[in-house]
């Protein structure tokens, strides 16, 4: 099977500053350094360097491509918090050909930006321009991003990371059932997906990742159906185990009792849908599976070494 990592980020520090990355002495993270099977895709996702930057971090993605086919799509960085005054931004990004989406990363932001109007037009801007929209929240913040996503619910919506829930307390702790709740809430809005990635940066260090995240991507998957649900690695953010990505994509193949078909959606076609991925051979939009999706449902030894997280504030 052709895999796509829905996603994935490169960053150099020696040519763009990411402020996340301060004090850190991080190297550069390059798609040389990403060792995968043959036919692996990769979906490129805005490493959150400085926000004058982020048009530059594309372009830059770009080239990187034409040395590496493996780059399939670009999630760029806009502010959308601009209103329709990003208008001309967008329309510079979409004349590179990877770019499928946009990240304005809301982790960390109060909860007045996601009623704020003028985010609101933003969003707006990228369904009239085909571009997709992900998020990236914390659990906490789950509320909040469903007020936004009943206000705005033109643009397709992928919720990175299931919402960053809480890994380490469990599915049955009180935040874990609040996360559980809003992410059922999330999967009944239409043109919303989500993406089973960054979990080992919630999770317990000491404890092996796989029973923890389990539950988690079980829920999410049984929320939003495999035709929703699409497989990212974040490296290198949340690869950091003796197993790596292998590890990771080895739990979602096996470990979540998916049949030939649905391994197939979640790894492959739902990703390479949403993102409107050249040559891939579904034939899919992201309308084709929406429907489909909310009527999809839902051990043996762990896939997974015991995480690390090399990133001081988690998965990007």
């Amino acid at each position: 099977m052709n895999v796509v990592d829905a996603h994935v980020h490169f960053w150099d520090p020696g040519r763009f500053r990411y402020p996340w990355l301060d004090g850190t002495d991080a190297p550069a993270a390059l798609p040389a350094q990403l060792a995968t099977p043959p036919g692996r895709r990769l979906v490129f996702v805005q490493a959150d360097c400085l926000p004058e930057e982020g048009a530059a971090e594309a372009a830059w993605v770009a080239g990187l491509a034409t040395q590496d086919r493996r780059i399939a799509a670009i999630v760029a960085f806009a502010p959308l918090e601009h209103g329709a005054r990003v208008a001309g931004e967008l329309d510079a990004l979409t004349t590179i050909a990877a770019v499928r989406g946009i990240r304005r990363l809301l982790q960390g932001e109060p909860d007045a930006l996601f009623d704020d109007q003028a985010l609101h037009a933003g969003l707006r801007e990228l369904t009239a321009r085909g571009l997709a929209f992900d998020a990236c929240v914390t659990h906490d913040q789950l509320p909040a991003l469903l007020r936004l996503r009943r206000a705005v619910p033109e643009p397709y919506l992928v919720l990175d990371h299931l919402g960053k829930p809480p890994v380490a307390a469990g599915l049955d702790s009180p935040a874990g059932r609040a996360w559980a709740a809003a992410i059922a809430e999330l999967a009944r809005e239409p043109h919303s997906y989500v993406k089973l990635s960054g979990l080992a940066p919630e999770a317990d260090p000491r404890r092996p990742l796989g029973p923890q995240a389990l539950p988690f991507l079980a829920a999410a998957l049984d929320a939003f159906g495999p035709a929703r649900s699409m497989a990212g690695s974040d490296w290198p953010v949340s690869t950091g185990t003796p197993g790596g990505d292998a590890a990771w994509f080895a739990l979602l193949e096996s470990g979540l009792g998916l049949g030939p078909a649905e391994r197939d959606q979640v790894l492959r076609t739902t990703a390479a849908d949403f993102y409107r991925l050249d040559g891939d051979e579904s034939g899919d939009s992201p309308d084709d599976g929406l429907d489909d999706g909310l009527d999809d449902g839902l051990d043996d030894e762990d896939p997974m070494d015991d995480p690390t997280d090399d990133d001081p504030r988690g998965a990007r």
